[in-house]
């Protein structure tokens, strides 16, 4: 298991086997005497780029300073994330790692592959999509008949408007879109529905006064 904590311990005896101090370590990889402080504390870990350096300045590798396999973050560092995503199957606790050092271009790369190739553990990823690739996964799992539910607080308004409409049109429950919906989006569902003969009671919280006072005026 990834613990920020156990890597802290790491760097602290490693830097006291070199006889160094925090502000000399700090000093010889420009950055701040808080920063080694909080990577030592287990509060944060160092940047990828410098993990690299950090591990020659105290002797070590980074797969030992990490104290695991670090296959996921030495392609990073080696910029070949869509490479090593392609060949291999990565746990959730290694993308879970990911989430926790590396920058959001990196954690792109990696969830498009996996978009690509896999769509295990994706869910991770969701907070890191663009709209182009959530929406591409969205249809992916619609295709193959799975939910969405966990998608919905990621994907656009105008995605989610269309899955809505596309699920109301195939008689599926659309309740679970509801609170992600735009209000005019959801009004215009309300009239489809009436217009059905169905019930729309599971939506007046979503719908508005104004809207719910014109349909209560108009069956007057």
């Amino acid at each position: 298991m990834f613990s920020m904590e156990q890597i802290g311990k790491k760097i602290i005896n490693f830097r006291k086997e070199k006889n160094m101090t925090q502000t000399e370590l700090a000093d010889i990889m420009n950055v701040s005497f808080q920063a080694v402080s909080n990577w030592e504390r287990g509060n944060s870990m160092p940047d990828i780029s410098k993990l690299p350096q950090l591990a020659e300045l105290l002797g070590c590798s980074v797969d030992e300073l990490l104290n695991e396999n670090a296959g996921l973050l030495q392609s990073a560092i080696k910029d070949e994330l869509k490479e090593y995503v392609e060949k291999n199957d990565i746990a959730r606790e290694e993308l879970e790692v990911a989430v926790s050092v590396l920058k959001p271009d990196q954690l792109e790369q990696i969830a498009e592959g996996l978009v690509k190739t896999k769509d295990q553990n994706i869910n991770i990823f969701y907070p890191f999509l663009d709209n182009n690739t959530l929406r591409e996964l969205a249809e992916q799992k619609i295709a193959k008949g799975e939910e969405i539910w966990d998608m919905l607080a990621f994907l656009d308004k105008d995605s989610i408007r269309e899955f809505a409409m596309q699920r109301e049109e195939q008689g599926k429950t659309v309740k679970e879109f509801y609170p992600f919906m735009q209000k005019d989006d959801l009004r215009e569902l309300a009239v489809q529905k009436i217009a059905k003969g169905e019930e729309i009671r599971d939506m007046l919280p979503f719908l508005g006064s104004d809207f719910l006072r014109i349909l209560v005026m108009g069956k007057e």
